[in-house]
């Protein structure tokens, strides 16, 4: 492999050892810990039978690495596979090497046992502390970015700090009314722009709702602000504004923009989707934390280093826990054998997210080699690294067949008052536990006749699946639970390790390739001075630190961008997850100083934020333009008039579940996928594994059941494999807000999927629009939405008994305006009709009218006018 690298990177590496040689050794240092005679008895009484009974399966250079263990080097024979450390050196009962060759839990060789005289050679290897001169390190990795490049590239305009500067709107300084319109007027007097008028007051109204709590105002706030604005405009904006930061749907809209780039969903994704039963703490930390106004950089402190933060008391000890679940949620290849690999790809995604989230740089890419664009040589990369391979992430999870990786979980200080699953009675606990024993030995023998063919007529392949799955969902039960039945509340988050390590540079990222080790640390091209770890810990609170002072360049610009970029409909930053050197420059680079300066002037409150940005003029300009304006800034990068926007996937659903006074403002409690536990999610949302289907996990059910009706059951559900296939957790009838409906990465609810959700396993800073005639189909088809329009036509209905009241009040409800007069003639137009052609008696023309007008709002519904903001 090292000789392989020095030809594929000639300018990167250097050999500085051979790895044919007898032993590969890191230095003289290492090298003189081992005696003559315990590197002799290594190459006479181990090695070679390494190469003959195990390389085949279990090296780099091998035909597979099987259940992820590699033992052809000593750090990969320490670090172990999928089951843990082969070798404990001096201590053969923590050793899995050691009862594999004994052939206890695991059989190894295959082919047949070891003569006891090489078993013996073995032991006495362990207890020496398994001395092994092959160390695979023996190539040093040089960067091409230097750190004259680096001094250098510290001029760039988004790695310097922000300056104020004072705007010169000239002509239009009576226009502007802020500091942000004087900015944006300032750009321009030099290209002979001219802003368009200010929207009207109903558009304006509409917009600010959906800005600010994506909603549509109710009719009391849309008539309080148009009779308002008629005396005082400026007056209107400032209260409905201040009442909407007010409301707890303020968090539920802007959380959701944060999990966006936080990647959140509550399943696994990739090759295996396992669910993620504890992922909605985190989820409700955010719109908390949102509520709240957590300063930001408070916000990004606790989702890097909660764990390490001081807290008053167990309350905020548990909301600090939660935090760090923002490290934990990313999606997870559960179905990877080797834990190196796992572990390395775990803390790439850690990484990424973060780098993208926080600072718009995408440090990712520096993996295998130097960014090709920014100044981040790999040793950054692996700097970061080592804070994070010092980290240990718990995500959950029980180990079966599609579970290769599992971890434990945090428990919380403060346990729920009202659980997501029942108590278990102690007999109900024992009994689950003989049940799990069982299980286990019914699966271990299921197994055996998998090997050997003795299956007895029955799919040996398929009998080891189901035992698999219900071994581990059981297990996975009784874990939830303490001693006394009670269930546990638990948290996915991280904590520190024991004791921290630095990482190597990884050649081309293979975790085979190990170079130089690299100090803990920060980008050198945003180093302001505090680029230095502690020797205790992993470094993440140091990294906590770096990311929110003042000082760092990107941290507070980032998030104005995104702010504004949410309000306005593009950002400053064309591209909000890439502020680097490939990245789009800003079109109002003073502008967005302005902001971030701004906004930790005050404290990094978003709220602020939001408010400067709604109250300026800017904000309400209409997006009417004529065709001159049109071609003279096709993109609108002046900013001379508004953006029209769609309404994304929530706000399309949580508008009509609003309008037609069905949404359930109260929030969940938990999410539907957190009773079920770990399990699959399959085409049918989270799989019901035959022992949910049995019915066996369920307390007063197994009440119900002799052993023998449970054992039947059981055969019944092995047998058919039940998936319960007409229940769907995910796409069942839920009227809490969108923000609220459970997300698996490889099932996102319909209702979001058909109009551009963010894509849960990627950082999404700009989602996709679309106008597709999919979208139309799901507003004609949909269940949902015929439900809606029904709720919405008895609404109309209760509020009058005119029909021309009922068409201008559905206006009012679903467009934010009054209805024109040749609308309102055209509506009843169409009813008259409908009407005539149709004979009923007078005993159904009630039910018939309804039915016309549950018609008449789901067309509503369906316009583009319902989905645009303009």
């Amino acid at each position: 492999m090292l000789i392989r690298a020095l030809f594929q990177f000639p300018a990167l590496v250097t050999l500085v050892a051979c790895c044919t040689l007898p032993a590969v050794v890191r230095g003289q240092e290492e090298q003189a810990q081992l005696t003559t005679e315990q590197v002799q008895f290594f190459e006479a009484k181990i090695r070679p039978v390494l190469i003959e009974h195990c390389y085949r399966c279990h090296s780099v250079d091998g035909q597979s690495v099987r259940g992820g263990l590699v033992v052809d080097n000593r750090d990969a024979l320490l670090a172990g596979g999928e089951s843990g450390p082969a070798i404990v050196p001096g201590n053969l009962k923590e050793s899995i090497l050691w009862d594999a060759i004994n052939y206890r839990d695991y059989r190894m060789p295959p082919g047949g046992r070891l003569p006891a005289n090489v078993i013996e050679d073995f032991k006495t290897w362990i207890e020496m502390g398994a001395p092994d001169p092959r160390v695979q390190v023996g190539v040093v990795v040089h960067s091409r970015v230097s750190p004259e490049d680096i001094e250098k590239a510290k001029s760039f305009w988004s790695f310097r700090k922000p300056e104020q500067r004072t705007p010169d709107p000239g002509a239009y300084d009576q226009w502007a009314e802020t500091e942000i319109d004087r900015y944006i007027a300032s750009g321009w007097k030099d290209q002979g722009v001219e802003p368009v008028v200010d929207c009207d007051p109903e558009t304006l109204v509409r917009r600010i709702a959906f800005d600010v709590v994506g909603l549509p105002p109710t009719p009391q706030q849309r008539q309080a602000f148009l009779t308002r604005s008629k005396r005082d405009i400026d007056g209107a904006i400032a209260d409905l504004v201040e009442e909407l930061l007010d409301s707890p749907r303020f968090g539920e809209k802007w959380g959701r923009h944060w999990l966006d780039v936080a990647r959140y969903a509550e399943s696994t994704g990739k090759e295996r989707d396992v669910t993620f039963p504890h992922a909605w703490r985190y989820r409700d930390y955010v719109i908390r934390s949102f509520n709240e106004d957590k300063p930001y950089d408070r916000f990004i402190m606790e989702q890097v280093a909660g764990d390490l933060l001081p807290a008053k008391d167990d309350q905020a000890w548990n909301e600090h826990l939660i935090a760090t679940g923002f490290l934990a949620i990313g999606p997870k290849s559960l179905a990877e054998q080797n834990p190196r690999q796992f572990q390395a790809d775990l803390v790439d995604e850690q990484i990424d997210t973060l780098s993208r989230t926080v600072l718009g740089m995408s440090v990712g890419c520096a993996r295998c080699h130097d960014h090709k664009f920014d100044p981040i040589p790999q040793a950054d990369y692996y700097a970061l690294a080592g804070i994070f391979q010092s980290t240990e992430t718990y995500f959950g999870g029980s180990r079966s067949q599609r579970n290769r990786q599992p971890s434990d979980l945090i428990i919380l200080p403060i346990q729920d008052r009202e659980p997501m699953q029942p108590r278990l009675s102690a007999e109900q606990l024992k009994e689950l536990k003989k049940e799990l024993a069982e299980k286990e030995k019914e699966l271990d023998e299921a197994r055996r006749a998998q090997r050997t063919g003795n299956n007895g007529g029955n799919n040996p392949l398929l009998n080891v699946a189901l035992l698999d799955q219900i071994v581990s969902q059981i297990a996975s039960r009784i874990s939830s639970v303490d001693s006394n039945g009670r269930p546990i509340s638990f948290c996915m988050g991280v904590q520190d390790r024991d004791a921290p390590r630095n990482a190597r540079i990884l050649v081309r990222g293979e975790i085979d390739s190990p170079a130089q080790e690299v100090p803990r640390g920060f980008l050198q091209v945003l180093d302001h001075g505090s680029n230095k770890l502690p020797k205790e810990g992993s470094g993440r609170l140091a990294l906590g630190k770096w990311l929110t002072s003042r000082d760092n360049p990107l941290t507070a610009r980032v998030m104005a961008n995104r702010v504004w970029q949410t309000l306005i409909g593009q950002g400053i930053v064309r591209e909000p997850d890439n502020f680097g050197m490939s990245g789009p420059q800003p079109t109002h680079p003073e502008l967005l100083d302005h902001l971030a300066i701004e906004f930790m002037d005050h404290q990094w409150s978003v709220k602020h934020l939001v408010r400067s940005i709604v109250q300026s003029r800017v904000y309400r300009m209409s997006s009417r333009c004529d065709q001159e304006r049109l071609e003279a800034d096709p993109e609108n990068k002046l900013i001379a008039r508004g953006n029209v926007r769609r309404l994304n996937a929530e706000a399309i659903r949580d508008a009509m579940l609003a309008v037609s006074g069905q949404l359930e403002t109260k929030p969940p409690k938990g999410s539907p996928i957190a009773a079920f536990g770990s399990v699959d999610v399959g085409p049918n949302g989270p799989m019901a594994v035959p022992l949910l289907a049995a019915n066996l996990l369920n307390p007063a059910s197994r009440e119900n059941m002799s052993p023998e009706q449970r054992a039947e059951r059981m055969r019944e559900a092995m047998r058919s494999g039940v998936r319960n296939p007409n229940i769907n957790i995910l796409e069942t009838t839920n009227y809490h807000r969108s923000v609220y409906l459970p997300i698996a990465r490889n099932q996102v609810p319909r209702a979001l999927d058909a109009f551009d959700f963010a894509e849960p396993s990627l950082v999404i800073g700009t989602r996709e629009v679309s106008h597709t005639a999919e979208q139309a189909l799901y507003m004609l088809n949909n269940p949902f939405v015929l439900e809606l329009s029904d709720a919405l036509a008895r609404r109309l209905t209760q509020h009058t008994k005119d029909p021309r009241e009922r068409v201008a009040h559905a206006f009012r409800l679903v467009y934010g305006r009054e209805a024109t007069s040749a609308e309102l003639d055209t509506a009843n137009q169409f009813f008259r009709k409908a009407t005539a052609s149709v004979r009923v008696s007078d005993a159904k023309r009630d039910e018939v009218a309804f039915q016309l007008l549950s018609q008449f709002c789901q067309a509503l519904f369906g316009s583009a006018e319902f989905r645009i903001l303009k």
